[in-house]
């Protein structure tokens, strides 16, 4: 298996730039929310500046904690931060355009929010800002003030009920690869109804909350309520677009379900907790391997705007964040090249992105890679 010491070079022509933020609110559960978020943005020059930390050595050591990382995992450690990034900490935002375009990105769960700076990394460079935020309970993040935090107990006990759920596993014996739509959609309509899934989508709903409450602060930095950067620098009266991998897919696709200033959403390789009967009126991409349609495949079925459904063979579900490049274990990659692996899925998500918010005509139907298949687009306009 092939070893990274270092990212690959960012997809555009822009230096990216790397802020951290800390965020403190009360949730409408009355619960009170520490969070910590990066944000990645085109800046013009990087000269006598370091390449910013991949991830703390702390939060990596809280991974050995986390009840969900089997002893196997811990013993091999199966993913190294040792690798040198492509973005630089509090540089000067870009001059060459007057407002730059924003996204978000949402990590998997028990993730950290910095798995995602390939990604990230790869849409500032091409003109966006990028916003990953670390998630209480969820994900586990270092603030900026220094705070660590884990995953919760809470967190992590409902994730293991759920893959341990008997109605669960034996509903996941009978997924097929590549099943016809009916059978699909009925097979993620029976995940959906079980009743440990309500718990599963709490916490995707607070994540969601926590992505409203960083949207409302952005339109403060841009208004000048907040000293920063980004003071009448971000173009957000065109709309938001968020992208999700894992558990950050459904999250992805509850904010562009509840909130109007998210004009269009991407899951990479994710499921449907908490949108059974949701109408997303938002289009939305889903790129994932096979059987996950059996996992997703309602999102289509209620959505009144376009979904895209795009296999992608040879890819394993931690291909589609930073451990494509930072995995030490083979076991956990599947047979696509890595650098291949994060060229498709930074061109889907960028065209699609590119598309709806920017209104530029490439889109993703155009795009062509081998083993990649639109196997299904839906409407119900």
């Amino acid at each position: 298996m092939k070893r990274y010491d270092t990212f690959p070079k960012p997809i555009g022509s822009y230096i990216v730039g790397r802020i951290q933020m800390d965020f403190e609110y009360t949730a409408s559960d009355h619960s009170k929310r520490e969070l910590t978020a990066f944000m990645y943005y085109p800046s013009d020059r990087s000269e006598g500046k370091t390449p910013s930390t991949y991830m703390f050595p702390e939060v990596y050591e809280m991974l050995q904690e986390q009840p969900l990382v089997t002893e196997y995992l811990k013993e091999i450690n199966f993913f190294t931060i040792d690798i040198k990034t492509h973005c630089y900490d509090d540089l000067a935002l870009s001059r060459k355009e007057e407002r730059f375009p924003v996204v978000f990105y949402v990590c998997g769960g028990g993730g950290s929010p910095e798995w995602g700076t390939t990604i990230c990394t790869d849409m500032a460079s091409r003109g966006y800002v990028v916003v990953s935020i670390g998630h209480q309970d969820s994900t586990m993040y270092k603030r900026k003030d220094g705070k660590l935090l884990n995953i919760s107990k809470g967190f992590s006990d409902v994730i293991m009920a759920f893959s341990e759920d008997p109605e669960m596993i034996a509903l996941a014996s009978k997924m097929n690869m590549r099943p016809d739509d009916e059978t699909a959609i009925e097979m993620c309509r029976n995940v959906l109804s079980l009743p440990i899934i309500n718990e599963v989508t709490r916490y995707s709903e607070r994540q969601a909350e926590d992505i409203r409450y960083v949207a409302d602060h952005l339109h403060k930095l841009d208004a000048g309520e907040w000293k920063s950067i980004f003071h009448d620098r971000l173009l957000l009266g065109i709309g938001m677009g968020i992208a999700g991998h894992s558990y950050g897919g459904p999250t992805a696709a509850i904010v562009c379900r509840d909130d109007d200033r998210f004009v269009c959403g991407v899951g990479l390789d994710s499921g449907a907790f908490g949108l059974l009967d949701s109408d997303l009126n938002k289009p939305f991409l889903l790129l994932f391997s096979e059987p996950n349609y059996n996992m997703n495949a309602i999102i289509g079925a209620n959505n009144s705007m376009e979904t895209y459904y795009f296999t992608v063979n040879g890819a394993a579900h931690l291909d589609y964040c930073d451990i494509v490049f930072t995995g030490v274990d083979e076991e956990l990659r599947g047979t696509r090249d890595a650098l291949e692996m994060r060229q498709l899925v930074t061109d889907y998500t960028k065209t699609f992105f590119d598309h709806y918010i920017l209104q530029k005509t490439a889109h993703v139907e155009s795009l062509s890679y081998e083993g990649v298949d639109l196997i299904k687009k839906t409407s119900n306009k």
